[in-house]
């Protein structure tokens, strides 16, 4: 953080999740990422620990002593559904969610509507960091880190016939994200350790979905590079392996690192 210059027209991003925490900072003006950093937890934590981790995060970092034009939280977690808009009734919200998470009486549940492809992201969010986040710099947008994917994935240009999967590896956690005759086939999220881990939830989703791993376009991003031994593993079982960097309208600052922020993120 600059202490001598304006954060009065500068957006502040920030992504909650149990694996780690990092924010970033835009010029809205000039659309100059100046200011990003990221941090990892050695070990998963546990979701009560998120407030006390975020405080620390907020005051290490300086980001108390600004105020911003916009502030924007982006929730990364399990605890969600994917549901198409003609079945989604916000009065049952809880109903979408029941089968795959356990919720609890104090959960609140919240969606992201995706209006271009007709889906509704429902979710549960971190409740008491968003109550943090909101008495330190007042009202603000949240939304899920599967909403943020699948919004930059499908405003890629696909051939029609062509099936594309796109996997996101951030550190203990896998987005996957199949695209089909340019349509939102498949998307979803996986705690892994290792890459054979990486390599399982790929084949067996593929398997599930009826898609031959052999004709997938396979696009990889995130903390992975060609080098990587989870791009390694996974393209010794699919053909067509490619790293994938997703576009952003956001010139970088030369004094800020690559490790310091997610590119996808800053599409949010």
């Amino acid at each position: 953080m600059n202490p001598t210059r304006s954060y009065e027209h500068t957006r502040l991003s920030i992504q909650l999740s149990l694996n780690g925490l990092s924010f970033c900072i835009t010029d809205t003006v000039s659309q100059e990422l100046i200011a990003a950093k990221r941090v990892h937890f050695d070990t998963p934590i546990e979701e009560h620990a998120i407030v006390e981790n975020l405080s620390k995060f907020l005051q290490t970092h300086k980001l108390l002593e600004h105020s911003y034009e916009s502030v924007i939280v982006i929730q990364s977690n399990p605890l969600f559904n994917i549901v198409p808009k003609a079945l989604f009734d916000e009065s049952h919200i809880g109903n979408y969610l029941k089968f795959n998470t356990q919720i609890l009486p104090s959960d609140e549940m919240a969606f992201d509507l995706l209006d271009p492809v007709e889906i509704a992201v429902v979710y549960i969010p971190f409740t008491a960091a968003n109550n943090l986040i909101f008495d330190h710099f007042g009202p603000f947008e949240y939304k899920h880190d599967s909403t943020v994917h699948i919004s930059e994935i499908l405003s890629i240009q696909h051939q029609s016939d062509e099936v594309d999967g796109y996997f996101h590896l951030d550190q203990n956690t896998l987005h996957m994200t199949v695209i089909e005759n340019r349509k939102l086939l498949f998307h979803n999220q996986f705690s892994i350790k290792s890459p054979e881990d990486f390599l399982y939830f790929i084949l067996f989703s593929l398997e599930q979905l009826g898609i031959d791993p052999q004709k997938l376009q396979a696009h990889f991003y995130g903390d992975i590079s060609a080098d990587n031994p989870y791009f390694k593993m996974a393209s010794s079982y699919l053909n067509n392996c490619l790293i994938f960097r997703p576009s952003h309208e956001q010139s970088i600052s030369e004094n800020l690192l690559e490790e310091d922020f997610d590119r996808i993120l800053l599409n949010a």
